[in-house]
């Protein structure tokens, strides 16, 4: 990976450009030829680095229920469990980590869902021959922004210091219409390395591309589009070890640690949620490094830098999914009815 590559890398992680030629645009940013571009997000898809490039929305704010869920799962079960949670269409994330909680998944479920969400937790429990699962949704979030600097190798700072800490979103969801629900879905397709890449994700919607660009437009506008951007294969990037730390946190010195630990760049994410039964930890870090050791620098700088003391480090040992939920799609409710038979 030479230099060019590594600056194409940052700025596709900044964000592709919501035009018709988007790559054109980005030429310009890089004083390259489009055809130079193309060639290497192609090359850069097939080594493995990119993983895609599409649209990063707010679930929540689409009217999605979400939380991280833990479960106890028998050891010598954790590997046909961590598969077959991995096949709910909601699960973006699925992973093994060391300690008693052992198997640890993010799960979203769409305001259609017939089960919702706690019931769909239970039921996946259930398969994965687990007691109840503890389910920890957002109380807020300080940080998520998983971007890594391709120049020193390290996750990227997500803002100035001293940014206030967003909170989780509360309200009624939008009603969206059936077009627009069609224009989630489009722009959530890896986005082609060719000249006018919005046409095919379009067509597949029944969409002009001009129009679902308008309403790609609309969407960052209202806030449910976060970014429209490329995310990377972690390892590939650089990052080979991650770790979810769980901090015990009084509620009155949560955000003060949140906003601390937030503006650590190992730092990718950093939210504040419930405890549990025999679970006091509210406050999650998932911190990245090239290694294990550099993993534990930033343990040590948080131990140092703020009142956190009591922690438990979750290190991750096996990873059966990582992709975004695909939004509005036809997945969830085949996954439900699949399940009745399994007590639903």
């Amino acid at each position: 990976m030479d230099e060019f590559d590594r600056r194409l890398l940052n700025a596709v992680q900044q964000g592709v450009p919501l035009v018709r030629e988007p790559y054109a645009e980005l030429a310009r940013q890089l004083s390259c030829a489009e055809a130079r571009l193309l060639r290497q997000v192609s090359a850069l898809r097939e080594a493995g680095v990119i993983r895609e490039i599409s649209a990063i929305f707010d679930a929540v704010a689409l009217g999605y229920a979400q939380a991280l869920v833990a479960m106890r799962v028998p050891p010598d079960r954790l590997d046909e469990a961590g598969r077959l949670a991995a096949g709910h269409p909601g699960v973006s994330h699925c992973y093994a980590r060391d300690g008693d909680l052992n198997l640890w998944l993010t799960l979203a479920v769409s305001p259609g869902s017939r089960l919702g969400l706690d019931a769909t937790a239970r039921r996946l429990a259930d398969d994965c021959g687990a007691p109840a699962p503890l389910l920890l949704p957002t109380v807020r979030r300080y940080k998520l922004r998983v971007r890594f600097d391709m120049t020193h190798g390290a996750p990227a700072s997500s803002g100035p210091l001293g940014t206030p800490p967003p909170s989780a979103r509360t309200g009624p969801a939008p009603a969206l219409s059936e077009p627009r629900r069609r224009a989630v879905r489009a722009l959530q397709v890896d986005l082609p390395a060719e000249r006018d890449p919005f046409a095919r994700p379009a067509a597949t919607e029944g969409l002009e591309p001009d129009m679902l660009l308008v309403h790609a437009a609309d969407f960052l506008a209202a806030g449910w589009l976060r970014r429209y951007a490329a995310v990377l294969h972690h390892r590939a990037a650089g990052a080979a070890e991650n770790v979810l730390a769980a901090w015990a946190v009084p509620e009155p010195a949560a955000d003060a640690a949140g906003q601390r630990c937030a503006q650590l760049p190992s730092v990718s994410h950093c939210y504040l949620r419930p405890t549990g039964p025999d679970w006091p930890y509210n406050l999650y870090t998932m911190i990245h490094g090239r290694s294990r050791e550099e993993c534990l620098l930033t343990v040590e700088e948080i131990l140092t830098t703020t009142s956190l003391r009591r922690h438990v480090l979750l290190w991750t040992t096996h990873e059966y999914k990582k992709r975004r939920v695909r939004l509005f799609g036809p997945e969830e409710a085949q996954w439900e009815e699949e399940s009745k038979g399994r007590g639903g």
